[in-house]
């Protein structure tokens, strides 16, 4: 309990429970829908915004915040798209989106330092207007999740049988990209995009190994979650670590032994 005598471990403390709150619970819908690359996809569409900012003297968050929510805009037109695959959408965005923001770095060079932020975060640096940002967002989304459960859940799942039972699909899906988006936006941000692209998967992969029914799994999801960050804090503390890495580190753990546990029970 020591570590929440330091002030700046409370400060990375609570922006990392706010992110594991905000994304953990969406890694569910993230794996029953398969699109666990699309963090990594987003990652370099942000990096791209934050160079393209850098490049005209821009904020850099709105940019990457704008591109963000553009680019999840256009998974859901994809997702809806029988002729387009989404993993097709996914890699051709990943690859615009790394060789844009490597060309648009080279064009400012006193970018990187921004760019590097931004791929590995800094929960030390998070400003205080960030904080609340995070906690009306994610508040607002587990609202949604909450209200909008069984639309998320059986577009997911099975569209055919949304489509049958009258509900838009097309409608929830759009919802759900946008608010995907905008958690992404703001935890990458926050944290950085490798942990935020951990974060929104490897919970609700460790949940669905573990639990046969979804609903215990968003649950566990966001235990998971939040567990893993606060331990890994402690650790990172205690051993003198990088807290994004050693979180990254501890939800693989998890997952490959619930991966393990499975696989196990199977055998």
């Amino acid at each position: 309990m020591d570590l929440l005598t330091v002030s700046f471990m409370r400060h990375v403390l609570l922006a990392g429970v706010l992110v594991a709150l905000g994304l953990a619970p969406l890694s569910v819908y993230v794996v029953l829908r398969r699109i666990v690359f699309v963090g990594a996809t987003v990652a370099e569409i942000s990096s791209a915004g934050v160079a393209l900012a850098i490049l005209f003297n821009l904020e850099p968050f709105p940019v990457a915040l704008i591109l963000t929510i553009l680019t999840f805009l256009g998974f859901s037109r994809a997702a809806d798209n029988p002729r387009l695959p989404l993993e097709t959408l996914i890699g051709m965005l990943y690859a615009g989106g790394s060789a844009t923001a490597v060309l648009l770095i080279a064009k400012s060079p006193r970018g990187e330092g921004d760019i590097l932020n931004v791929l590995f975060g800094n929960t030390l640096t998070v400003p205080l207007p960030l904080f609340w940002m995070m906690v009306i967002a994610f508040g607002t989304l587990l609202a949604i999740q909450y209200l909008a459960y069984k639309e998320f859940l059986i577009t997911a799942y099975d569209p055919d049988m949304a489509r049958a039972l009258g509900i838009r699909v097309e409608l929830w899906n759009t919802i759900f990209y946008v608010a995907l988006g905008v958690a992404v936006a703001i935890a990458i941000r926050g944290v950085g995009a490798l942990l935020a692209f951990t974060l929104l998967v490897a919970p609700g992969a460790a949940a669905l190994c573990v639990v046969a029914s979804l609903g215990p799994a968003f649950i566990l999801a966001t235990v998971v979650g939040v567990a893993a960050t606060v331990a890994a804090i402690a650790a990172s503390y205690w051993l003198d670590l990088l807290a994004g890495p050693t979180i990254v580190a501890i939800l693989a753990v998890v997952f490959g032994f619930s991966y393990l546990w499975v696989a196990t029970r199977r055998a």
